[in-house]
């Protein structure tokens, strides 16, 4: 169970909860990629406070969840950076059939999946507005959020 004080934010892509925030990434479109950060930022997992950390986990399982509910990937991948905002945020990626043939199509050599070029692939090249799809599958995993928190 996400802890107590959850509440997600009317007619807005994005929940929060007493320790982090939601949201889905803002320069990549790609359906289900969604940034989970501390509401207090920080530079390193252990500056959280204790009730941050113990929630940490309940909170990426929740989000995830709710990815895979929607948009079916094979893997959901998780990754900690704090590169171009210097504050621990975490990006929840689906890697879906449809994603890794594209990227497949881009660069025939590489023939074994490497998740880090794959979301440096997306990164660069999802960077258009979002289609309508994109915005039904965001409102249908918030919507499941919604409903496992």
């Amino acid at each position: 169970m996400i802890p107590a004080h959850t509440e997600v934010v009317p007619k807005q892509e994005l929940v929060l909860n007493a320790h982090f925030r939601i949201e889905p990434c803002s320069n990549c479109f790609i359906a289900g990629y969604l940034i989970v950060s501390p509401r207090v930022q920080v530079s390193s997992l252990a500056e959280l406070s204790p009730d941050a950390q113990n929630a940490l986990g309940v909170t990426l399982a929740a989000a995830t969840r709710a990815i895979e509910s929607v948009v079916r990937p094979r893997r959901v991948y998780c990754a900690l950076f704090a590169e171009e905002t210097g504050s621990v945020h975490f990006h929840l990626f689906p890697r879906t059939d449809w994603l890794l043939s594209s990227y497949s199509r881009a660069h025939p050599e590489d023939t074994e999946v490497s998740g880090p070029r794959l979301l440096d692939w997306a990164r660069s090249t999802f960077r258009s507005p979002a289609t309508s799809d994109y915005q039904q599958a965001t409102q249908a995993i918030f919507w499941a959020l919604q409903q496992i928190i």
